[in-house]
């Protein structure tokens, strides 16, 4: 995609043509690591299932400590290429490296250190602990990789290139299930092959897209000299990166506490929780990736001072993300039976994975909607308001549903509803935010074109 797109021409357009290769590649992420978990069940059981999806929330949690800034260092290089500024963006994107290895290192060595204490403190259950604790510590292991791979396909995004990423998340993909198969089925390495297969896999991804950073041609282009942490940059990235980061961190924290929930009632639980998640997932990371291309055109626009195109690129952005979650999630309730029968053969798993699917597949728009109003907001600066308004629904609501709504009811379905909950009233105030942000950035806007003059 040209870089003038998305701040020229039909808005519509521009998202459809830049969100779909990040949609695909999403989706094709939560399909692949569907085929890990199908793999597990049939080779190794319902018990090492379970064991990798005791861990999910877990890494999600670790994970988002740094992904904020990564998407700090997404919005910074957008703003820049939105403003024509070739140098600041090398620099920028040379940040954005460092910082990606660096976070990548750190994790891996607190994964290492306190695996197994973090999952003793999430109600792991014990037949499936010393599973789940190999399983972290190897993932962890390529967390270097893995963080490294994630700032590098947010700059090449940055640019408007969302086709690439697409490509290469495919062939490690396919990488991933062929390794699955060789690892579990072949050498019987069960959870530790599954892990093996994501870092090796990681690995193709981030060697392809550092090829493109440092090889490419374009205004995305990275260079070793500028492989340092710019001080400058690092206020910029760390300005969006920390709110970013507390608000993910709020979220998913309490899905913590959920997982901590699911896995206090039984395995059967844990691997219903672990099977629905492969396609409720789906939604969720559909509605991410269209909240995603919907920020990156914001972030242009507004280094371009482009108000009207800010507005309407958030209610198209709205309206394509729940028109894709209804459609996705009406797909899956009603093959609900045949496409959770390929991952488990229990009566028992089926039944509980089905009852939490038929309410969340259903009501996951709103949370797409409120990703698009986040990630919007985080392009305009409005970071400190994403933060609070995560702290108040994401840790807030979700934790008084789990302690207080939960026990009342205490079925897999009832404890997620809390996702509905919270995500509504997230929207009622990110209207709020949206509205005064709007004023403000309208006069900056003004300023900078008498400025110009």
């Amino acid at each position: 995609m040209k870089n003038n797109l998305l701040t020229k021409g039909p808005i519509f357009k521009a998202l459809f043509i830049f969100s779909l290769p990040i949609i695909v590649t999403n989706t094709i992420s939560i399909l692949f690591h569907a085929a890990d978990v199908a793999v597990l069940a049939f080779f190794s059981g319902d018990a090492d299932v379970a064991a990798v999806g005791a861990c999910g929330s877990l890494i999600t949690l670790m994970v988002s400590l740094f992904t904020g800034f990564a998407t700090g260092a997404s919005v910074l290089i957008s703003k820049r290429i939105g403003a024509n500024d070739d140098q600041g963006t090398k620099k920028a994107i040379g940040t954005a490296l460092s910082i990606g290895f660096l976070s990548g290192v750190f994790l891996m060595i607190v994964s290492l250190i306190f695996a197994r204490r973090f999952l003793i403190l999430m109600n792991c259950q014990p037949d499936v602990l010393d599973a789940a604790t190999l399983y972290l510590k190897i993932y962890f292991l390529g967390s270097p990789i893995m963080m490294l791979n994630s700032f590098a396909v947010g700059g090449v995004s940055a640019s408007g290139d969302s086709t690439r990423p697409m490509i290469y998340s495919m062939l490690s993909g396919v990488i991933n299930v062929c390794l699955n198969v060789v690892f579990v089925a072949v050498f019987h390495l069960s959870v530790a092959g599954v892990a093996m297969a994501t870092v090796f896999s990681a690995a193709v991804s981030l060697t392809l897209v550092l090829i493109r950073l440092f090889k490419g041609n374009g205004r995305c282009r990275a260079e070793i000299a500028s492989l340092r942490i710019n001080k400058n940059d690092l206020f910029e990235i760390v300005k969006v990166g920390i709110p970013t980061c507390l608000c993910s961190l709020s979220f998913f924290l309490a899905n913590v506490i959920l997982a901590s929930a699911v896995n206090s009632i039984s395995t059967d639980a844990m691997s219903a929780n672990a099977i629905s998640n492969q396609f409720d997932g789906v939604i969720y990371t559909v509605g991410a990736a269209i909240a995603s291309a919907t920020s990156v055109i914001v972030a242009q626009n507004y280094g371009a001072h482009n108000i009207e195109r800010i507005k309407k690129a958030i209610l198209i952005g709205g309206a394509y993300a729940t028109s894709i979650s209804l459609l996705l999630g009406s797909v899956f309730v009603i093959f609900a039976d045949p496409m959770l029968r390929i991952l488990s053969d229990s009566e028992s798993v089926v039944a509980i994975a089905k009852d939490k699917m038929i309410f969340l597949c259903l009501t996951y728009f709103m949370t797409s909607i409120m990703e698009v109003f986040a990630f919007s907001l985080r392009a305009i600066k409005r970071q400190l308001s994403t933060m609070i308004v995560g702290f108040v629904c994401g840790l807030g609501i979700r934790c008084f549903w789990r302690y207080f709504i939960w026990p009342a009811n205490p079925t897999l379905s009832m404890l997620f509803a809390c996702y509905a909950v919270s995500a509504f009233v997230a929207i009622i105030i990110y209207l709020f935010v949206y509205r005064f942000a709007l004023k403000t950035i309208q006069r900056e806007a003004q300023s900078a074109l008498l400025q110009s003059k």
